[in-house]
Formats: structure tokens, sequence, C-alpha cells
């Protein structure tokens, strides 16, 4: 498989989970801009190389993976569905394309049943409350959700400049605004406030995953990674709640003896975790937490799994 942006903060871990779930290094080619083609990285104990993104190169891969450079992405997809490839998008940008299908694991139906061709792996707000609606089923039906966007959601680029706007304000100096367009370091505010586009994403790819979008706040919050959600079920018992999400496989209350949360400490660690399931007024409160990156990279080799009969397939545990 052709891994496209392996050098980025989502390349990087599809890349680490795809050698700890044991693919041999020859079955995983390594992608990036031409920067950064001949840089050293390594592929679990081995030592490896960036190949600069080619389109040629890319098409001898049975299955493409892009973790950035939207731009080929869009330009690749005819050439990936024309000669019978396999291809996966974690920029987005097939979302409009009909031809490519938004799927979320352990709610989508598999590729392989469906002959999904070219997939779009969701934003992590949508994996994170797609799969919370998914838990809940009809109890989620009138939940109303509020979600806290790390600075890594944008990339390498968000983390250098929530850094430096941090270092920035301690040393009282002029802060830079890029990347976000206004100062985020020890301030918070919903995304609304500016373009509204992350709402409009999330609600957008929901939609294409067959769930009715529920009233949902973005709120762009002044940490590094992890993602956090709150998260109103109304007219429920808690313990219905409880029940409805273990049964989805989320952890519940504590992991290995530690409570997961806060994006802090949920950084590093695979699944959604939830805590405080409160009551409170005829209803019952969530916290929720997830490792934003570990999430899609997780999504996107399950993904590979569910898509590919190729030889590297059979070493994903």
């Amino acid at each position: 498989m052709a891994l496209v942006g392996a050098s980025s903060l989502l390349g990087a871990e599809v890349k680490d989970q795809l050698a700890a779930s044991g693919v041999p290094r020859n079955a995983v080619s390594l992608f990036d801009l031409k920067e950064v083609a001949g840089v050293l990285t390594e592929y679990g104990d081995e030592a490896r190389v960036f190949a600069e993104t080619v389109s040629e190169a890319l098409l001898t891969h049975s299955l493409i993976c892009f973790c950035s450079d939207p731009k080929t992405a869009t330009e690749s997809l005819d050439a990936i569905l024309s000669s019978g490839k396999l291809g996966i998008d974690c920029t987005q940008a097939w979302s409009d394309d009909p031809r490519a299908f938004t799927w979320l694991p352990g709610v989508s139906t598999p590729p392989a049943t469906s002959d999904e061709r070219a997939i779009v792996i969701p934003s992590a707000a949508c994996l994170m409350l797609g799969t919370t609606l998914a838990a809940l089923g009809k109890l989620g039906e009138q939940v109303s959700a509020t979600i806290f966007l790390p600075a890594s959601d944008l990339g390498e680029a968000g983390l250098q400049e929530l850094s430096q706007q941090s270092i920035a304000v301690l040393n009282l100096e002029e802060v830079d605004d890029a990347i976000f367009g206004r100062q985020l370091a020890f301030d918070l505010w919903p995304t609304a406030c500016l373009q509204g586009e992350a709402q409009k994403v999330l609600v957008s790819e929901l939609e294409k995953l067959s769930f009715v979008a529920p009233p949902i706040q973005i709120v762009q919050a002044p940490v590094f990674h992890g993602m956090a959600m709150s998260l109103y079920v109304p007219d429920v018992d808690t313990s219905e709640v409880s029940t409805a999400l273990l049964d989805a496989n989320v952890v519940l209350g504590t992991g290995d003896g530690v409570q997961i949360d806060s994006p802090l400490l949920v950084t590093g660690t695979p699944g959604l975790h939830a805590i405080s399931v409160r009551p409170d007024h005829h209803g019952a409160w969530l916290w929720l937490t997830i490792d934003n990156l570990h999430a899609r990279a997780a999504a996107a080799v399950e993904a590979m799994r569910a898509m590919s009969t190729s030889e590297f397939s059979d070493g994903l545990q």
C-alpha cells in the first residue's frame, strides 16, 4: 500500500499503528512532499526513507491512503477508481464526491460487503459524536453536544501556532494568528465566531452517515492534543445510558485503574472514554474524551483491513 503524507501528524500515527499491527515494512511505501523526500524515518524498529509523492508511483500500489496533501488526493481519485485500485482519504478532499463514501468503523457497512472502493475517514469530531449516537440509539435522538477541538485538529501548523502564542503571551509579545485567526492561547471560543466551517463539516459528515445532526456547539480549545465532548441526553435514566455505552465498547469510568477524563490524559490512549454519567433534570450528562489523531488513524487502519485482501492485510491483527 501507499501512505501519502506519511510525515504528517496523522500519517506518522497511521504508520506507527500499521507497524504495531505487524504489517511488514515491504508492504507499506511512505510518500510525502518533495521537501521531505529522502529524509530518514522509522517503521517499527527499521529505518525507512520518505519518497516523493508522484502519481505514477502511487498507482503501482493496490491501496492508497491519503493522510495529507488534499490536492493530490483530489487529482488521484479518477485514476484510482478507473484502474481498480482502493483509496482511503483522510483529508476530506473526496467528501463531496458521490463516488466516495464516508465510513465510520463499527457503524457503517463493511466496505468488502458494499463494494466501496473509495472511502473518506471523517473528522475526529464525527468519529466521537457518531460513535456515541450509534451507541445510544433511540436514547440519543434528542441529545445536544458541545465539542472541544484541540490545536492538533489543524495539523502541525495548529500545534506550532498555539505553542508560539503561549510563549508570546507569557513574554508579553505580539502573537501570530495566521492559523486560528485570533489568540487561542489561554482563551477559548466557539468556532462559529469565525467562519463556522467546523460545524458545517460535522453536520455534513453526520448526514452522510444517516444520522440526524443534533444541536451542536463546537469550541476551539487551547489544548494541543485530545478532544472532549459534553453531551446532554434528556428523558433517560443514567443506568440506560451506561448500559448502552458499555454494550458499544465505550470505556466507561476508569481504564487500567486510571480515570481518563481530560484531553491530556486521553492522548496516546485508544478508544472513546466516557465518565460522569450524571443525572440532571430527568436526563443525563456525559463527558467524553478521545485521542483525535489515534482515533482517525485507527479508523484508517480498520478501513484498510476491511477493504483489502492484499498481502499486508494479513498482518493486521
